[in-house]
């Protein structure tokens, strides 16, 4: 990685991330946690737990492990439940944004593993992952 990207890398692995973008270890897990953690937030528990297989939800539960995020990890693992009925989903969906309050709980978790182990992360390359260019680019 070049020093000019070293301030700048891990809001770019995030970003890339968020574009389903990255193979390395620690960026397939963030997108399968994304994945997931974005259904939850605009659809609900039930929803995910119908939208998604169950191998992702397995993968998003893994995710949380791997950043540390253990008790998120049994709360993915219990949303199938949330089919249930809509008090089975209402508790789930409040224990969620309990320990999810935001995005930036997921985001400092990821920025504590990329600071301590950036090699899981995919290199940082334009060619790779060139800049993205807005209108007024």
């Amino acid at each position: 990685m070049t020093q000019a990207l070293a301030p700048q890398a891990a809001q770019l692995v995030w970003s890339r991330a968020r574009a389903d973008l990255g193979d390395g270890i620690g960026d397939r897990h963030l997108r399968a946690l994304l994945l997931v953690h974005g259904i939850v937030t605009n659809c609900g528990p039930a929803h995910a737990a119908i939208s998604c297989e169950p191998a992702e939800l397995t993968a998003a539960a893994e995710a949380c492990h791997y950043l540390g995020l253990d008790g998120l990890a049994a709360l993915l693992r219990e949303l199938p439940g949330a089919t249930a009925d809509d008090a089975a989903e209402r508790r789930l969906d409040a224990r969620y944004y309990e320990l999810v309050p935001d995005d930036a709980t997921i985001r400092r978790a990821f920025e504590a593993r990329y600071a301590t182990t950036p090699d899981d992360f995919e290199e940082i390359t334009a060619r790779r992952f060139p800049r993205y260019h807005t209108a007024e680019n």
